[in-house]
């Protein structure tokens, strides 16, 4: 009986010893990893060095392991301190990544090994959507965005920039897109690029081209709300706005040597779409495009008006005259010059004293300023036309400057004559310019 007890004892000491020097190796790691316990946790790909040896990190709490529903390890430290006795601490610039400020770093990364680069717990692309979902869903991706390099523009702990990307706005963008750091040496920016390029463009995915947040002019309207409320209440519409290219037809995007960064100064970028409207032998030009500036008369952007002129100006050639007519032409002229039957001063275009301006245009039927006038430019003093379309017809006006009056044979009425000195005066001699044959006392194009 006692040899009987004697052995049960020594048993059951030998036995308390073995598990005593399990739980041992299994504080300091030894035969943690093995076909019966966490038989995968070392396989990856990329293991974590210190994950060699368990106790680098963890501590035993009880002695015998494992206990059903009992935790017998615990961590040697709470994250993110623990983390911090390798890696350098994050926290400390302007923003920080949620996970990273609550000490979450094992939402990323797996703490022992991982089959992705820096112990990540998922590809990067697939990581990174689990929070920022809808990054990639739109027509248009940007190809960061789209071959899951999420880091190649933000940084994933902390950044002194906004959206933890890694360099300011605009300086991270011309990294890759280096023809706009070219153009931003221009002399005028776009004050939205100065605002980072997120103001027009959305960096991740969007539905329409060049990665813009919205389509065509509505883009621009945003900032420009009262040119977009000229296009809505517009009768007339500048067709480039409703093209594909909208408003940047006629201005850069980004950054230009012209003010409001238009692609060319003045009538030059006009003349680019409108060729033909002024010819070479036409040297008499319309005060405006003298100055180089067609929207002295016409608005570039849309208006109430026909042919987006700035004011109104009638589209029937015989309108009903009132001193309202005409707003256009007399922004700049002098009303004066038809308001008085007769006058010795009000306009050179008079027989005499008695205003031919007043007897064409302040009538019931009056006619048309473009009867008479070339609206941009014309080969003849005061902007007279050689010809003017009526219809299908184009009206050749005959006219002839003389330096006390002149005269026209137009298809309207017969040859007549003016003389501010002499009322009627036929002219003796008239001086032909090149190209002018003399007929009937006046001098016309020769036939071509």
């Amino acid at each position: 009986m006692r040899k009987s007890f004697s052995l049960l004892t020594i048993l059951f000491f030998l036995s308390s010893a073995g598990l005593a020097v399990f739980a041992a190796r299994a504080a300091n790691g030894e035969g943690c990893v093995t076909d019966r316990c966490h038989s995968t946790l070392l396989k990856a790909k990329n293991i974590h060095p210190v994950a060699e040896s368990c106790d680098n990190c963890h501590e035993a709490v009880l002695t015998q392991h494992p206990q059903k529903d009992k935790k017998t390890f615990k961590l040697s430290q709470d994250p993110p301190d623990l983390c911090y006795t390798c890696h350098t601490p994050f926290g400390k610039k302007q923003h920080v990544h949620p996970p990273v400020a609550g000490g979450m770093c094992t939402s990323c990364h797996n703490p022992h090994g991982s089959d992705e680069a820096k112990l990540l717990v998922q590809p990067l692309q697939d990581l990174c959507v689990t929070c920022h979902t809808d990054r990639t869903s739109q027509t248009y991706v940007h190809g960061p965005t789209a071959t899951g390099d999420c880091t190649v523009c933000h940084n994933p702990h902390e950044s002194d920039n906004k959206a933890l990307v890694i360099r300011d706005d605009t300086e991270l963008c011309t990294v890759c897109h280096g023809d706009i750091q070219e153009e931003l040496k221009k002399k005028v920016i776009h004050p939205a690029v100065l605002s980072g390029c997120p103001s027009c463009h959305n960096p991740h995915s969007s539905p329409y081209k060049k990665m813009l947040s919205a389509e065509g002019a509505k883009l621009c309207f945003k900032c420009h709300p009262q040119i977009g409320e000229i296009v809505e209440n517009a009768k007339s519409v500048h067709p480039p706005i409703k093209s594909e290219k909208a408003c940047a037809s006629c201005h850069s995007p980004h950054a230009n040597n012209v003010e409001k960064l238009l692609s060319k100064a003045g009538k030059e970028l006009c003349l680019d779409c409108h060729k033909g409207f002024l010819k070479k032998n036409q040297t008499v030009e319309h005060g405006p495009i003298r100055d180089g500036k067609c929207t002295g008369c016409h608005d570039p952007h849309g208006s109430v008006n026909i042919k987006l002129l700035v004011k109104e100006f009638p589209e029937n050639v015989y309108p009903s005259y009132t001193d309202n007519e005409y707003e256009l032409c007399f922004s700049c002229h002098n009303r004066d010059l038809l308001k008085y039957p007769d006058t010795s001063f009000a306009t050179g275009f008079r027989d005499g004293e008695k205003n031919l301006h007043y007897l064409h245009i302040n009538r019931i039927k009056s006619r048309s300023c473009k009867l008479c006038h070339s609206l941009h430019a014309s080969e003849l003093p005061k902007l007279i036309a050689d010809k003017v379309s009526f219809g299908s017809w184009n009206i050749p006006l005959n006219y002839m400057k003389t330096e006390t009056g002149g005269g026209c044979a137009p298809g309207c009425h017969k040859k007549v004559y003016y003389d501010r000195k002499t009322p009627g005066k036929e002219p003796e001699t008239l001086t032909p310019k090149e190209g002018k044959t003399k007929q009937g006392g006046l001098f016309v194009p020769e036939k071509q």
